[in-house]
């Protein structure tokens, strides 16, 4: 069992541009050793992406005495950049001597049709420039939003997402190193969804569990690493050890290894009636996985006393910190009739006896 403890923190703004709007549909990541934020795109109206007076932020932590303050900067977009998007995935990882932040696809505003996108694009934010990968073996997964990305050493996987015909359960992966994409075929188990959560687990797997397939669910699908690509397994997570999961989509998630567990908080639970338009129920509980098997062992709820807990959210993103924690920033709260976007930011220390 593990406990946790929520801190909001304090933000300071850029002198010149203040602090980020509040956002939805955008991507967070940690760098410099968890001392640097960056987050980018997203809406604050929706279906339309933030200009580029707002797309990019980072936010450094700045220690004043005792206490620490993350001092927001706004980064100005420079000729190449990615175009605005929406429902992008994002992820980090080291490369030479810093960490470089990787952004793949999501979807253009209404203006130009809602299009998808399929680019890759890495932001370099020593240097605060961006670079588009143009040149690479091997076809790039189809056009998609509100997929999933995440980083295994010098890997990406990409999952699933919402396609031009339709939503998507197949899993590709990016070697950095060569500059190559690799089809890995897709779950023949697992509708097509998208909102999923990937976990990279026991060390040897991925797993893709719940997100949205027309309704919201709750199963799962290990995918077994090779040297060669890997595998799907022959058969779906067991659903005992998913039983205790409320069927979810658009969480914020990742994993902890020293404390050998993985985690989801929130997300929406119940569809909006509205699509995209609008804001269905969310969650702001924290479900806590087996990292070995990918079982539910723990569902922390909030407290019912004034203890600090971020609200109900979907839609969000966040990142693994040092020290077991999680930085989560803004998401989409409220409900259909009173949607509301969020631009706070929470750390989550996690901690095992």
């Amino acid at each position: 069992m593990v406990s946790v403890c929520w801190t909001k923190l304090d933000q300071s703004p850029d002198p010149k541009h203040g602090v980020p709007c509040t956002r939805s549909s955008h991507g967070v990541s940690l760098v410099n050793n968890g001392t640097r934020l960056v987050v980018y795109g997203g809406e604050t109206v929706a279906r339309t992406p933030l200009g580029p007076l707002e797309s990019t932020w980072v936010a450094d932590c700045v220690v004043h005495d005792t206490a620490a303050v993350w001092q927001w900067k706004l980064v100005q977009q420079p000729t190449l950049s990615p175009p605005l998007r929406v429902g992008h995935a994002q992820a980090s990882l080291v490369e030479g001597d810093g960490d470089i932040v990787y952004i793949f696809g999501g979807r253009m505003g209404i203006e130009m049709g809602e299009s998808a996108l399929n680019d890759l694009w890495k932001f370099h934010h020593t240097t605060e420039t961006w670079t588009q990968i143009t040149e690479f073996q091997g076809s790039p997964p189809e056009a998609r939003s509100f997929h999933r990305m995440i980083a295994v050493g010098t890997d990406l996987y990409v999952f699933g997402g919402c396609g031009a015909k339709g939503r998507l359960a197949d899993l590709h992966r990016f070697d950095t190193l060569t500059q190559t994409w690799q089809d890995l075929g897709a779950s023949q188990l697992l509708r097509g969804r998208g909102g999923a959560n990937l976990f990279h687990i026991n060390d040897s797997s991925l797993a893709v569990i719940a997100g949205f397939a027309g309704e919201e669910t709750s199963d799962g699908h290990f995918f077994v690493l090779s040297n060669g690509g890997g595998s799907w397994k022959k058969s779906l997570v067991d659903e005992v050890l998913l039983q205790d999961l409320r069927p979810r989509s658009v969480c914020v998630s990742g994993t902890l290894p020293e404390l050998d567990i993985a985690f989801m908080f929130g997300g929406e639970v119940d569809p909006s009636e509205k699509g995209h338009e609008g804001a269905g129920g969310f969650e702001n509980d924290l479900v806590v996985l087996d990292r070995q098997t990918g079982a539910v062992c723990q569902t922390i709820q909030a407290p019912e006393n004034d203890n600090p807990w971020p609200e109900a959210r979907g839609w969000s993103d966040g990142a693994v910190g040092p020290n077991n924690s999680l930085y989560v920033f803004g998401g989409l709260a409220g409900n259909d009739d009173s949607p509301s976007r969020l631009n706070d930011f929470w750390r989550c220390d996690f901690v095992k006896p």
